[in-house]
C-alpha cells in the first residue's frame, strides 16, 4: 500500500443526473415486475414481490438519506432489481445492465482526490491516473484552489473542498517545487 505525503480533497460536483438515473431504473423495475405479475410469468410471485418490496425500501431509504443531507447509494437497490430481472424469461440483458449499474454507482461518485509522494501525482478517478514527477512543470495551491500545470500544456485546476491554512499552502508548493527540481536536475 502506498503511503502518499499530501492528499488534495476537491469538491464534488452535484450527482442530480446519477440519482435520477438510479430512480428512474427502480422505476422501470417496479413496473416491470408489476407487469410480469400480471401477465403470470411467475406463477408463485412471492419472490418477486419480496424483490419489489426490497426495491421500494431501499428507495425509501435513500430519499429519506438525500433528506438528511447525506450522499444515497443506490446501488443496493439496484442489485436487488438486477436479480428481479434475471427471474424474468428473457431479461438477462437487463439484467446485466442493471448489475453494471450497481457495480458503478459508487465509484462514480466516489470524491475527487490528488494525491502527492515522491513517485509522482495519483488522481483518484475511474480508472486512477498517475502521472510521474517528470511530465509535471507546475503544482501550486493558491487561493484554495489546487492548479496542476503538465509539461504537454495538459491544465488540472480544481477548486478544494475544504480551507487550506497558509502554512499548508507553502508548504505543500515547496514539496512539488523541490520534487520538481529533483527531477529537472537528473
Amino acid at each position: 500500500m502506498r503511503i502518499f505525503d499530501y492528499i488534495i480533497v476537491c469538491k464534488s460536483p452535484s450527482f442530480k443526473n446519477v440519482d435520477r438515473i438510479s430512480q428512474f431504473m427502480y422505476l422501470l423495475s417496479i413496473l416491470g415486475y408489476s407487469f410480469g405479475i400480471y401477465k403470470g410469468i411467475f406463477p408463485k410471485p412471492a419472490l418477486i414481490i419480496a424483490i419489489m418490496t426490497s426495491v421500494i425500501c431501499w428507495w425509501i431509504f435513500c430519499l429519506y438519506q438525500k433528506k438528511q443531507g447525506g450522499m444515497p447509494y443506490y446501488r443496493l437497490g439496484l442489485l436487488f432489481a438486477s436479480w428481479g430481472w434475471f427471474l424474468m424469461p428473457n431479461a438477462l440483458i437487463i439484467s446485466g445492465i442493471y448489475l453494471i449499474g450497481a457495480l458503478f454507482e459508487r465509484q462514480v461518485k466516489f470524491p475527487y482526490e490528488i494525491a502527492f509522494d515522491p513517485a509522482g501525482i495519483v488522481i483518484n478517478t475511474f480508472p486512477k491516473k498517475q502521472y510521474p514527477w517528470i511530465d509535471i512543470q507546475n503544482a501550486i495551491i493558491k487561493d484554495d484552489v489546487i492548479t496542476i500545470d503538465f509539461k504537454n500544456n495538459k491544465l488540472i485546476q480544481k477548486d478544494i473542498n475544504e480551507p487550506v491554512s497558509e502554512t499548508i499552502t507553502n508548504e505543500f508548493n515547496s514539496f512539488c517545487k523541490q520534487q520538481i527540481a529533483i527531477v529537472n536536475q537528473a
